[in-house]
């Protein structure tokens, strides 16, 4: 009796457990919240140099594998643009990319600019982490290095070899570097006289090259240089120093393009430039007798009163007899491009009739005013003045210059590394550990042992008893 109710006990045992191996078989094929598949890479220094196409050849797995849901990359160093480019193209497409953050970056990144006058140093600046050296390279070599690293350093270069970059360990953050604004020349506009003369005479004398048209009568014209037709690849800026007539189409469409431009004196009263001057002129301002031998020098010298129009921006006030202060140099953007007016007529008495130190105070009085209208190589960036305009998705991302900052402004927020623990801990995500839960996978073939062997009893038992 105690035998057939065994053999009935496995029989029942192993009809359950088949039903319910087929069940759970059935689900996990119908289950439409399975867990995706997921392909998952670990990315070292070997695979994402910033030149070559290892990195992106890496993920050449990933794109041919048209059933992985998900891409899972562990990147132990910032990747060059190469991968940056692949991993941001493959989520774009629709391939969720998922990446654990175990290059312990700190945001490494630079900056490099250069004021718009000639012989201007390089300013670079580099922000990385402490304890680890930080390397200055230009394509030449190594140019300096901070032993332990700082979250704020700047050098000031005279001149340097394309590109400049820093580096801190595996990080890397270059930039390209910017072209001077002085390898272009100013165009000067006048009539002949003492203002147009020592303009020239002040820009040449500050290392610019410098071309002029001098118009002596209405079809006359004394040259300085080799004056060519005004273009932004010979041309960096337009300076016009008395009232005269121009081309105002042409000077337009130079400044929207990206040119500067300086109106002093006279030329505030120029009617074709009325939409682009940054103020109006409405009265003369006397010189105070005597103030060209003063601390105060160009309080000596006759000033328009200026009416600033919208947009415009004083850059340099002087005082007055009114109680308050005059705009003396002020400036507006067109287009591309900037418009630097000022309010003295003959700035030329301040060099000629100052002091010993009047000569330099005047040229450094135009190399402001020149410095302020032409945009610099960090503007013409931005503006996609470069021999190809760059799209503007690109324009918004940091690019090499912030090699960490461009992969989180790609690809978003990386996981954090995993911390390494002991050998018999349980791990995140391992329920079979944390809660003792089977899964599914493992279910179905376990059930299906246990029908085997509940049968193999029942007819282990019939044997016994001498049935079949």
């Amino acid at each position: 009796m105690m035998h057939l109710l065994f053999e009935r006990l496995c029989r029942t045992v192993a009809l359950v457990a088949l039903l319910v191996a087929a069940w759970l078989s059935a689900c996990e094929g119908a289950d439409p919240s399975r867990t995706p598949r997921r392909m998952s890479l670990s990315m070292s220094d070997s695979v994402v140099a910033d030149t070559g196409s290892t990195g992106v050849e890496a993920l050449r797995p990933a794109l041919q594998d048209r059933f992985a849901d998900t891409t899972e990359v562990t990147l132990r160093v910032v990747p060059g643009a190469p991968l940056r480019a692949a991993l941001s193209a493959m989520q774009a497409a629709g391939v969720a990319v998922r990446w654990t953050d175990s290059t312990g970056a700190s945001g490494l990144a630079m900056s490099v600019s250069r004021a718009a006058a000639p012989g201007a140093p390089l300013f670079v600046r580099a922000s990385g982490s402490l304890g680890a050296p930080l390397l200055l390279r230009d394509g030449g070599g190594v140019l300096d290095s901070i032993p332990h690293g700082a979250p704020g350093v700047s050098w000031q270069l005279q001149s340097a070899t394309t590109p400049l970059a820093v580096q801190q360990g595996l990080s890397r953050a270059q930039v390209p570097v910017p072209a001077s604004a002085a390898d272009k020349r100013v165009l000067v506009m006048a009539q002949p006289g003492w203002e147009g003369k020592f303009t020239v005479a002040a820009l040449e004398e500050l290392g610019w090259r410098v071309d002029g048209r001098l118009r002596v009568s209405p079809s006359g014209v004394v040259t300085v240089g080799t004056p060519e037709r005004l273009d932004l690849e010979r041309y960096a800026a337009v300076v016009i120093v008395d009232s005269l007539s121009i081309d105002g189409a042409a000077l337009q469409s130079f400044v929207t393009r990206g040119g500067g431009l300086v109106l002093g004196g006279d030329a505030l009263q120029i009617a074709a430039l009325a939409s682009l001057r940054p103020a109006r002129a409405t009265e003369v301002r006397g010189a105070v007798a005597g103030a060209l031998l003063t601390v105060d020098p160009r309080r000596g010298l006759d000033a328009w009163e200026l009416d600033l129009t919208a947009g415009a921006v004083t850059l340099a006030e002087d005082a007055s007899g009114h109680g308050h202060r005059e705009p003396a140099l002020i400036a507006r953007r067109s287009g591309r491009g900037r418009v630097v007016a000022m309010a003295y007529r003959e700035t030329w008495r301040w060099r000629m009739q100052g002091t010993d130190t009047g000569a330099e105070e005047h040229r450094r009085w135009w190399q402001a005013a020149l410095v302020a209208a032409v945009p610099s190589s960090k503007d013409s960036l931005l503006l996609g003045d470069g021999p190809a305009s760059r799209d503007a998705t690109v324009d918004a991302l940091p690019g090499a210059a912030a090699p960490y900052a461009d992969l989180v402004a790609r690809l978003g927020p990386g996981a954090p590394a995993p911390i390494p623990m002991a050998e018999n801990a349980a791990r995140p995500g391992d329920e079979r550990r944390t809660t003792g839960h089977i899964s599914r996978i493992l279910s179905a073939p376990l059930l299906l042992l246990v029908t085997l062997l509940a049968l193999l009893a029942e007819w282990s038992s019939r044997r016994l008893r001498g049935q079949r």
